[in-house]
């Protein structure tokens, strides 16, 4: 069994943020929203990394492979250029990363990435000799 693994990010608890927000007052910490949310899907033939990334374009995520590690990089200028005052902020855009460990078998020339209604979905094929074969029966001769 091939297993792809990833960084989690840190995901705290709402009550926790009303909590530590209503004792701490006026401090604001808008970082918590940073890194994306990730599926990961394995079936026979392929694994499938979906990122949820609203507010993105395609021009603003790079995607890189190297040394069996996928790197998901979002750019966001984070300057609003308005002097806005936010009475509640609960989710924003900003630059981000996210990092996931690839196994050796996968074919990593055919890594493919797909766009839309703000999920970024990146194919990863297994290699040809990895992926499950079907039951077949030997004929006793």
């Amino acid at each position: 069994m091939n297993i792809l693994r990833f960084s989690k990010p840190l995901v705290y608890n709402g009550c926790t943020d009303r909590a530590l927000n209503n004792y701490l007052g006026g401090v604001e910490n808008e970082n918590y929203y940073a890194i994306p949310s990730a599926n990961v899907i394995e079936s026979k033939e392929q694994f499938k990394i979906e990122l949820s990334v609203p507010g993105y374009s395609r021009e603003q995520i790079g995607i890189q492979y190297h040394d069996n590690l996928l790197v998901v990089k979002g750019s966001m200028d984070e300057s609003s250029g308005q002097e806005e005052q936010y009475l509640i902020r609960e989710f924003g855009s900003k630059s981000f990363i996210r990092r996931f460990s690839v196994p050796k078998t996968v074919d990593t020339d055919l890594i493919s990435a797909a766009f839309l209604n703000g999920i970024l979905t990146i194919n990863i094929p297994k290699k040809e000799e990895v992926k499950e074969k079907e039951k077949k029966d030997i004929v006793i001769n």
